[in-house]
């Protein structure tokens, strides 16, 4: 029998996993409604590098981030310096 907190990972995971085939890409930070998915997205990647995520959960999640668009889906760019003209 799975256990709660098993039972919470899998539904945050079916709700990335959704969130990521509408969208392409991990939810925005600046966006309210989304923010507790990408903390817990983030939090995944945490206990990734840690070595403490579960194997069968941390290729679940690996292979759903590998499918997330590479291309820019918003934010801030840097700066085009090229661009400015020095006095």
């Amino acid at each position: 029998m799975a256990s709660k907190n098993d039972s919470n990972w899998y539904q945050n995971y079916e709700a990335l996993k959704a969130y990521i085939q509408e969208r392409g890409h991990l939810p925005d930070k600046h966006v309210v409604e989304n923010r507790a998915l990408l903390s817990w997205a983030k939090y995944q990647r945490k206990k990734i590098k840690e070595g403490t995520l579960d194997e069968d959960k941390r290729e679940l999640f690996e292979s759903l981030l590998a499918t997330r668009s590479t291309e820019h889906t918003g934010g801030r760019r840097k700066k085009d310096v090229s661009n400015t003209i020095e006095y």
